[in-house]
């Protein structure tokens, strides 16, 4: 609050760049102490029946009211009446993590995502996939990893609370290998 008053002064442009530096380190740590937070909430999983399709539908069209260009870079190839068990808060923090990685890192094309899904063993499989250039293979073995992030403002819990999401709900989450770009899979239990 105070450096918000301290920015409504208007002193020189050093004044005005060390307020934004402090303002802008300020969101950074409530967004990393929410995320810790959330951790905590983790284990609080009230899984339900979803039917995939509508809830991927309507995740999208949430995420184009804040972007409407981004709905053309979702292609989504999910097979209607396709039900899985999950937390619908939990599920939505996942997917909109994993959208908005594949979004940041992607060419930005029409198409540039993909969103499928399937039957799987046990399951069913959700896979998230970009066509960007992928994650390297020095860095695969850290992505999951608390408070690993390529980027500068970044918090790196990203990736790790929707692993632990996952598995609260008895799902899990892997990295596959990249197709071309980085590919992501959901393993969550279906519903007969």
């Amino acid at each position: 609050h105070a450096a918000e008053l301290l920015g409504e002064e208007h002193r020189d442009d050093t004044h005005a760049r060390l307020t934004r530096i402090i303002n802008d380190n300020t969101q950074r740590l409530d967004r990393i102490v929410g995320e810790v937070l959330e951790l905590g909430r983790h284990d609080r999983a009230a899984p339900e029946e979803i039917d995939l399709l509508s809830f991927c539908r309507a995740l999208l069209e949430e995420l184009a009211l804040h972007e409407p260009a981004r709905t053309t870079l979702v292609a989504m190839e999910i097979a209607p009446k396709l039900m899985i068990r999950f937390d619908r808060g939990h599920l939505h923090r996942v997917l909109s993590n994993l959208l908005t990685n594949a979004l940041r890192y992607s060419s930005g094309g029409t198409g540039a995502i993909r969103m499928t899904a399937e039957l799987a063993p046990g399951g069913v499989a959700l896979h998230v996939i970009d066509d960007g250039a992928g994650i390297s293979e020095a860095l695969r073995a850290q992505v999951f990893e608390p408070f690993f992030t390529t980027r500068a403002s970044g918090t790196g819990l990203g990736l790790y609370i929707a692993r632990e999401l996952c598995e609260a709900n008895g799902a899990s989450l892997a990295l596959r290998e990249n197709a071309p770009g980085a590919h992501f899979c959901i393993h969550a239990q279906g519903v007969s």
